[in-house]
């Protein structure tokens, strides 16, 4: 019996295509599919890797049977987050520690972080002066950090907030794309160099993490915060998680809420800016809630949702998830053998014509007009994998969103465009957007 042969794709030599997608993935793979049609094959840092960016290839990856697929990220993502993570897992494991973990981000649990949410971002505005001009990246990132520690880890202290701050961010700024791609840089050379900067950063978060762990174990009940959710969580045969597994979920859940939340918003207040009417039309909704809105209400508004919505379809804070086939399996009528890397685009499903009419504009009515299924819309992947973080990243968004406009009037710096650029895994605004502080809106905050 013959193997089966992977679909057609680029020739160039593999760290060419690589360098293409880490510049700009969603051209290289868009032009990768208009060439060699859907799907076709990639040679990236996981290896060779067959692509759909159709939303049928999509549905036939998120529908299949989760035993079929392995993790495909290690080599990019095990750095940063850890052997440990849930993104790395397959099988069992997997099902047992997405059991464990899901509970704090869904109903009741969730929505009790909305105040929280809402005055951290108010805070996080307190810094600016009208006439000064500021990167709205900068104010997202204090945001949805101070959410991370004090949602997420518990800590009201504000020393410890500052350590942890500090760390948090070295850690992240530290993990830089050469090293997410590129193995052989990933040595020491004498304790100097990006990777050793790295792991002095690896194990000072580390030193941190089992800090809180002693001191929170046993002390836990009572507390609101995800952490203390998952120190008494519970498997079904009554065992908790070790440290190693929360150490290392913690990191995983500093990559994922942070970043999308932070680069989500950088790019809705970017876009809303470069369009007044769209924002005129946000500000409309927004001003019966008056000048601090309350969260659910800013959770219920249709519009400020699509905007949001509208956001992540035009920026994708990851622009592909992928797989490994652990069995044989048939991706849009072609058979894939054992072991074969398989990835779904989201960035290019997000500018499909026939699905987003005018895909390259900035149009959150596209979301009010019509309901898109799983397949057409993913910003945080799908299937027995769609990250646990969705919603409570979408609940955040709303509410820094609504919160910061609702209270306070910026303008653009300058109208250049504002283009993609990889931070490490994920991709952000080069020039973090900058904005005009103009003052509080008209009774705000009086």
């Amino acid at each position: 019996m013959s193997t089966p042969q992977l679909p057609p794709g680029p020739r160039q030599l593999k760290p060419l295509q690589t360098f293409r997608f880490l510049k700009n993935a969603t051209a290289f793979l868009s032009e990768c599919r208009s060439r060699y049609g859907d799907p076709f094959t990639a040679a990236l840092p996981v290896g060779d890797v067959v692509v759909t960016g159709d939303p049928e290839g999509v549905r036939e990856i998120f529908s299949a049977d989760p035993a079929l697929f392995e993790p495909l990220g290690h080599l990019i993502l095990a750095p940063a987050v850890g052997d440990n993570s849930l993104l790395l897992m397959g099988g069992q494991r997997h099902k047992r520690e997405r059991k464990l973990l899901m509970p704090p981000f869904h109903g009741e649990r969730m929505r009790a972080y909305g105040l929280l949410m809402r005055d951290i971002t108010l805070r996080a505005a307190e810094s600016l002066r009208p006439g000064g001009t500021f990167r709205a990246q900068d104010v997202t990132q204090a945001i949805s950090l101070d959410v991370i520690i004090r949602a997420v880890f518990g800590i009201e202290e504000p020393e410890r907030m500052r350590r942890f701050r500090e760390a948090l961010s070295a850690y992240m700024d530290s993990y830089t794309p050469l090293l997410m791609a590129a193995r052989p840089l990933r040595r020491s050379f004498g304790g100097v160099g990006p990777w050793a900067r790295f792991q002095r950063h690896v194990a000072e978060l580390d030193r941190m993490l089992s800090e809180e762990l002693a001191t929170r174990r046993g002390h836990a009940e009572g507390h609101e915060d995800i952490l203390s959710l998952l120190l008494g969580a519970r498997d079904e045969e009554g065992q908790p998680m070790t440290d190693a597994e929360l150490k290392d979920e913690l990191r995983t859940l500093l990559l994922a809420g942070h970043e999308t939340t932070a680069i989500g918003l950088a790019w809705a207040l970017h876009h809303l800016h470069h369009h007044p009417d769209t924002l005129e039309r946000l500000l409309k909704e927004l001003a019966p809630l008056g000048a601090v809105p309350e969260p659910e209400a800013l959770a219920k508004l249709p519009y400020l949702g699509a905007v949001c919505d509208e956001s992540l379809r035009l920026h994708p804070v990851v622009a592909v998830v992928g797989r490994r086939t652990a069995a044989p399996f048939t991706l849009r009528g072609r058979e894939l053998p054992v072991g074969t890397g398989i990835m779904a685009a989201i960035c290019v499903v997000h500018r499909d014509p026939v699905l987003y009419p005018e895909p390259e504009r900035f149009r959150p009515e596209r979301f009010l007009e019509r309901k898109y299924s799983p397949f057409e819309y993913l910003p945080f992947g799908g299937g027995a994998r769609r990250c646990i973080g969705a919603a409570f990243a979408l609940y955040e968004m709303r509410i820094a969103l609504g919160t910061l406009l609702a209270a306070h009037r910026f303008t653009l710096a300058n109208n250049e465009p504002e283009r993609p650029v990889r931070r490490n895994v994920t991709q952000g605004p080069r020039g973090g957007v900058e904005l005009v502080y103009q003052g509080p809106r008209h009774g705000a905050l009086a």
